[in-house]
Parts: structure tokens; C-alpha cells; sequence
């Protein structure tokens, strides 16, 4: 996701039925089709700015939409623009031309206004989320912006009419247009987020919409909330379900349990339950490009500060026991950052995995060896760290795992597993009061980039305080010097993977998610991204 920095979900669960709520009447039933959902995790925010988490992003990417979205197969296709953008001859220009028939909820027209407006939120220091990166990196003067330098009115973006967007970038981006069917590149309603001040995007009544549905009966902390097919979208004729119920299911048995009861047609599967249903008619198994990792907090006065403890840790984990014995979904031991079938060599065809080989394995003699030394740098005997997690099921039982397969090879190191529900677990994460985090990443776009870059010194997702100046212009040289040379631009990435993995261990992969999942027979197209939001629902129907 993108860029999963995300604080991660280990699985992300969509579940549905065609049965409408207990207390619709029998002619409600008959008339209207009902889908109800589950998600493992809160619903944190729908503001475009702030979002950090899966849901969020799954959240907003069905009741929001931006210049163009992902189609079925993972191609860009327009959406509130009308077609692809006319690009100039030095691939440094687009212009964008918009639909007059995209809404927003409240029945006004989206404008190349509402982009301009989100844009310039999106680097004003005051506003400007995490992923104010993805504009630093790409639009003309959007990094004097961020720091402070020029006015928020100087971003290299221009709406000279309603319907038509100029876009200026600092240099030719081919991943570009893909760039802009993720979440931050958005519009607000400016009107409409002004007269909500900070109370925008926490509530659905405090929210404007513009994409197949509306959001329903949520506040922050809510456990329930409901799509509903929004009539102003300019292709609700597509949208062929009337109304999503959501509900927060933490445990994969109660999931389950309301599957074998009827209540729900789909449910995303734990280990356990991947086991004892693979030979089900209705087991499903799906690709993905997520990745779960650890992430070692590098901060001042942090015992992983120290690039021997961090070593001893990530060589001291049994990949392939933990995902055969807890995920048991099918899901990959990671070897490297990278996915496999992600991104492959712009000469060769080579899978990038595949090229660059193992980063990280199970090593216990090496990780032994490199805690002794860590000890005497460290002038300790025993080193307690804090391991902040989800309070989900199968975000428990890997912290558990993993705690105990790293002190089974390294005895004198302890554990303290602090398990907090999603949002708890950001503000404890953002404000750094943690050693080892777990985290889940889902590219944005399709490109190496997006698993890379977080890690830069000046990164707004760079919550571990990794900083390696040779590291940062490495990234640099594939945004800059090497951006238009293919070859180049592909050996930067796999050397900046192998510095960030095999030389500094910054973080630990763990592995790379498969999906296991129930699904009824009249439940079709489920729409599941390789990149950016998780999943599209308007395209679902229920027989």
C-alpha cells in the first residue's frame, strides 16, 4: 500500500452476505441488496491527509475518488477525469481534463478546485501527512513547500478552469499517472472542510463524498458503519449493491462462526483456520503484495540503536517454522523487502526477488555471535525490549511467536508485548515509545520505489529514525541522476535494499502475505489491488 507505512494490518478482512439486517422488513428484503462486511481493525480517519492505516484506506477509497482508480485488472483508467492526461514532450507536464458529471454528495460538481485545495493541504507543514512525500518527490516546488520556504499558492499545480488541472513535475516520473489513484492525491471540498475546521474526515456526518458510496453511522472508535450507494456518483450505474454493513471483528473464531452461521459469505482466515478449512469447496487463495516486517526503532537512547542487536534479532527469526506453523495461509518467508512478482528488471524481464536474492535468513550461529558483540558495545547482560502490536488474533500470535523463537536462540533477550487496539497503537507508534513494532506495507504503485523510499533521513514515514547518508543517495539517484536511465535506476534499488537489509538490518521481513479466505458461491468480483487501496467494492455484486 502503497506506501504501506503504514501501521500495518496483518490481514485485512472483507466479509459479506446477501441477507439483509435482522430488522429490515420483508419488502426492504426483496428490493434491496445487503452486504455486510468485517474488518479486523477501527476505522481511524477519512480525511485524506491523515490516513496511516488499511482501513482507512479501504475506507476512503470506496467513498472517495480521485483523477483515476485501478480497473479489475489493475490498469489506470479515468475516473473524475474523463481520460488518460495529455503528457508533454519532456514527460514533465500532464494536463488533466474532468468529467462535469462527477458530484460530490451534497449534489456540487468536483472541480480541478477540490484537487488544487487537497494538493496544497497535502505540503503545508501545518496539514501535510506522512505521505507528503509522495508530492515532494514528484510536483515543482512542493519540497520548498513542505519545509517552509515558499507559500502553499506556488505548488506546481494550476486550475485554470473547473474542469481542466495542470500538473508541473520537478522531473519525468513513469509511474505517475498510477501515482495519482492513491488516497492522498484525493480532492477535499474546501467549503465544506473549512466549516469543519479539525472536526474533518471524523465522522461520516463531517465528511464529504464523491465516489460509489457514503459512509453511514460512524464516529471515531466506531465498531459499525454502513456504505451506502452514493446516487450523485457519475457511474453509479456500476454500483450494483445498495448498502455495506461493517462490523470490527478482531477474532478469526467469531469471524467464522458468524460464516458457519450464515451472518457473513466471506471471511479472511487465520493459520489455524487456513488449515482446517484448505480442502473446503469454499477455500480461496489469493496473491498478494504485502509485506509484514518488523520495524527497530533507531531513536536516541534506543538499545536498537545498536546495529549488532538489530542484526542478532532479525537473523535470530525461523521464517519459514513461523509462516508454515502460524500463518499457515499459504503466506511466503521473506527474504528480502521487495515482493515477489512485483517489479521485474526494465531489461532482463528478471523478477527483482529473484535478483537479488536472500537479505535476511535464519542464521543462528551468526546471531549469536553478533548479540556477544552487541552485549559489549551495549555493556549489558540481559536487554529487555518493548514489542508494540494490534490486540487482532493473528497480530497476538505473531508478536507471541516471534518473541519467544528470538529468545529461544538469544535467552537473554526479554519481551515485553504491550497488545493496543489500532489506534492506540499509532499514537504509541508516531510518538515513539516502542522498541520493535510490527508493520505491514502494501505498495502504492507499482514501482520499487514505494518500498524504499520511506526509509530516506527526511522521510515522513521514516518513524524508526533510520539514517544513512549513502542510503539516502542511493534513493536520490533513482529520483534525480538515474531516473531516466533504466539500468542504472534498477542496480540503485538493489544495492538500497541490500544496504538497508544486509548491512544496517533497519528492519526485519518476516513475510510476504497470501491471502487464505472463505467465500460463498453468490458472492462475484471482490475486487483485490497488487497496489494501492487493498480492495474496490463497486464492482461487487450478490446473486
Amino acid at each position: 500500500m502503497r506506501k504501506y507505512f503504514i501501521i500495518g494490518l496483518i490481514f485485512f478482512g472483507v466479509f459479506f452476505t446477501g441477507c439483509s439486517p435482522v430488522n429490515q422488513s420483508a419488502s426492504d428484503k426483496s428490493q434491496k441488496k445487503i452486504a455486510r462486511f468485517s474488518e479486523p481493525a477501527e476505522l481511524l480517519t477519512l480525511d485524506t491527509t491523515q490516513e496511516e492505516d488499511f482501513t482507512s484506506f479501504n475506507a476512503q477509497n470506496q467513498v472517495l475518488e480521485g483523477l483515476y482508480q485501478l480497473s479489475q485488472k489493475d490498469e489506470v483508467i479515468p475516473a473524475v477525469a474523463k481520460e488518460l492526461p495529455s503528457i508533454s514532450a519532456d514527460k514533465q507536464t500532464y494536463t488533466v481534463s474532468l468529467r462535469k458529471d462527477a458530484k460530490w454528495s451534497n449534489g456540487e460538481s468536483v472541480t480541478s478546485k477540490d484537487f488544487l485545495y487537497a494538493w496544497k493541504r497535502a505540503v503545508t507543514p501545518e496539514t501535510a501527512p506522512s505521505y507528503a512525500s509522495l508530492f515532494v518527490s514528484s510536483i515543482k516546488n512542493a519540497k520548498e513547500i513542505y519545509l517552509g520556504k515558499m507559500s502553499p499558492d506556488e505548488l506546481g499545480v494550476q486550475a485554470p478552469d473547473d474542469y481542466t488541472l495542470v500538473i508541473h513535475l520537478i522531473k519525468p516520473i513513469p509511474y505517475f499517472s498510477s501515482l495519482l489513484t492513491f488516497e492522498t492525491f484525493f480532492p477535499i471540498n474546501e467549503e465544506f472542510a473549512e466549516k469543519q475546521g479539525d472536526n474533518y474526515g471524523t465522522s461520516s456526518e463531517t465528511t464529504l463524498y464523491n465516489g460509489p458510496f457514503v459512509l453511514k453511522g460512524w464516529e471515531q472508535n466506531s465498531e459499525t458503519w454502513q456504505y451506502v450507494k452514493n446516487p450523485n456518483y457519475w457511474d453509479a450505474k456500476t454500483v450494483k449493491i445498495d448498502e455495506i454493513q461493517n462490523t470490527v471483528v478482531k477474532s478469526t473464531s467469531t469471524a467464522v462462526n458468524l460464516y458457519q452461521t450464515d451472518e457473513l459469505d466471506r471471511v479472511v482466515l487465520d493459520g489455524e483456520f487456513s488449515k482446517q478449512y484448505k480442502n473446503d469447496p469454499d477455500f480461496q487463495n489469493q496473491n498478494d503484495t504485502k509485506m509484514g516486517y518488523l520495524r527497530f526503532n533507531q531513536g536516541q537512547d534506543k538499545l536498537l540503536k545498536n546495529e549488532q542487536l538489530r542484526k542478532a534479532i532479525s537473523l535470530a527469526i525461523d521464517r519459514e517454522t513461523f509462516v508454515n506453523n502460524v500463518l499457515g495461509d499459504g503466506s511466503i518467508a521473506a527474504t528480502g523487502f521487495i515482493p515477489q512478482n512485483f517489479v521485474q528488471n526494465p531489461k532482463t524481464g528478471k523478477d527483482f526477488r529473484k535478483e537479488n536474492g536472500v537479505q535476511q535468513e535464519f542464521n543462528k550461529e551468526v546471531a549469536k555471535k553478533a548479540f556477544e558483540q552487541a552485549k559489549k558495545e551495549l555493556n549489558k547482560d540481559e536487554i529487555t525490549l518493548v514489542y508494540l502490536t494490534k490486540d487482532t488474533d493473528t497480530e497476538k500470535k505473531t508478536a507471541e511467536y516471534l518473541a519467544s523463537q528470538i529468545a529461544e536462540v538469544l535467552p537473554e533477550i526479554k519481551f515485553e508485548i504491550v497488545a493496543l487496539p489500532s489506534n492506540n497503537v499509532q499514537d504509541r507508534y508516531l510518538s515513539g515509545e516502542y522498541d520493535i513494532a510490527f508493520g505491514q506495507w502494501m505498495p502504492d504503485f507499482k514501482d520499487a520505489i514505494t518500498f524504499l523510499d520511506m526509509f530516506t533521513s527526511t522521510s515522513g514515514l521514516n518513524h524508526i529514525n533510520y539514517k544513512n547518508p549513502a542510503y539516502d543517495q542511493l534513493i536520490q539517484a533513482t529520483e534525480n541522476a538515474d531516473v531516466a536511465d533504466e539500468e542504472k535506476r534498477w542496480s540503485d534499488f538493489l544495492k538500497a535494499e541490500h544496504m538497508l537489509l544486509a548491512e544496517d538490518y533497519a528492519i526485519a521481513p518476516i513475510y510476504q502475505q497470501q491471502t487464505a479466505l472463505l467465500q460463498k458461491k453468490n458472492i462475484e468480483n471482490v475486487v483485490k489491488h497488487s497496489f494501492g487501496s487493498p480492495y474496490s467494492f463497486k464492482y461487487i455484486e450478490v446473486d
